[in-house]
């Protein structure tokens, strides 16, 4: 089946929390998932939080050979033990950590500079500043070509390529 790949970030501040995963296929491909966190978090617990949500969607597909990317120096430290932090909440969110990468055939945690996550990164910066409801469907529309590089056709909607399902499947 081959190797996946797990990026996740988190965008947290007093306005709010959000987290974005984007889980790619051995194929390139990507499941993006964006996140509107109800309840506050510090950066460390909202870094924590994506990790942890993205790996149970890994789980949740039945993925066995995972590599996760974050761009978190505290959160692969605290993982491999070279940063030791005793505060008891990120002590439980360690504790889940090392419980689920334990669950995988294969699993690395390797920290990526922030220019190397920037897909996830934006991801959580939809998440944290807006409350969307529920039933909300944020549709993803491709413009296939600039407005003024057809100057006959103002009609943009015949340049978009597709609108994806905004519909994902909520991650537990």
């Amino acid at each position: 089946m081959g190797r996946w790949m797990l990026f996740t970030d988190d965008a947290s501040n007093q306005k709010g929390t959000g987290l974005g995963i984007i889980l790619k296929l051995p194929q390139r491909a990507i499941l993006p998932q964006v996140i509107s966190c109800e309840f506050d978090a510090t950066k460390n617990e909202a870094e924590y939080e994506a990790l942890i949500m993205g790996i149970q969607l890994a789980k949740d597909l039945k993925i066995k050979d995972l590599q996760v990317f974050v761009d978190s120096l505290f959160i692969t430290n605290h993982f491999n033990g070279s940063y030791v932090f005793n505060g008891k909440r990120l002590a439980s969110y360690l504790q889940i950590l090392k419980k689920v990468a334990f669950e995988f055939e294969t699993f690395t945690l390797n920290e990526v500079p922030r220019e190397e996550n920037v897909e996830a990164d934006a991801l959580a910066n939809v998440g944290y500043p807006i409350r969307i409801l529920p039933e909300s469907k944020i549709p993803i529309i491709h413009v296939m070509i600039l407005a003024i590089e057809d100057p006959g056709n103002h009609d943009q909607t015949t340049n978009i390529a597709a609108i994806q399902d905004p519909n994902p499947q909520p991650v537990h």
